[in-house]
């Protein structure tokens, strides 16, 4: 039944306003999210499919996205895992030997960056990635080195014992995290990179 109501879009934490996803506003987020205009061009119709297709449901959707080109190297829109998008071998002998990969998927708890797609962003030499929140908001990431999920899960915990709520934990985390590791997290703008 979960899994139903799920597909239905029934989940209210998890709807997304397609008003303000068609908006220009919200495309202009995405402007200056790269060098490239063909690349921010397809981050922002892929972050507008993805968020239509999921509104309601806890399931991601991805897209890796050529940085030269701006085309859709591969995408994965029928996962069933609920917040996560399993790697499966086709996905890792598609992008192993790609050095100029873009990636933007949802986050239907409207979350920033995890430490899961950091790692991800590092091991699989992405340049850079992109997350689509539900509630409008975007952010962008790089990671040239991993980072350890115990510190991290440690910092998190921390910042909750004193009160702050899960989402600004993990910003803090990542604020945290970015003054010591090769990492970048960023709230994409308007007229921002």
């Amino acid at each position: 039944m979960a899994l139903e109501n799920q597909r239905y879009g029934r989940n209210k934490d998890t709807l997304v306003n397609k008003t303000y996803i068609e908006s220009g506003e919200y495309k202009r987020k995405f402007d200056n999210a790269t060098e490239n205009k063909e690349v921010n061009k397809t981050l922002y119709d892929c972050a507008k499919t993805a968020l239509k297709h999921r509104s309601g449901t806890a399931f991601e959707d991805m897209y890796w996205i050529d940085s030269d080109t701006g085309k859709i190297i591969l995408s994965v829109t029928d996962s069933t895992d609920e917040r996560a998008i399993v790697y499966s071998d086709k996905i890792r002998n598609i992008i192993k030997n790609k050095k100029n990969i873009i990636t933007i998927h949802t986050h239907p708890s409207s979350m920033p960056p995890s430490v899961s797609d950091l790692n991800s962003c590092y091991y699989n030499n992405y340049e850079k990635g992109f997350i689509a929140c539900h509630n409008g908001k975007v952010f962008g990431y790089t990671a040239d080195e991993s980072v350890n999920e115990r510190i991290y899960n440690m910092y998190i915990q921390s910042y909750i014992k004193k009160g702050y709520d899960e989402y600004d934990a993990q910003l803090l985390t990542l604020e945290k995290l970015s003054q010591s590791e090769n990492i970048k997290i960023w709230e994409v703008n308007i007229n921002e990179r």
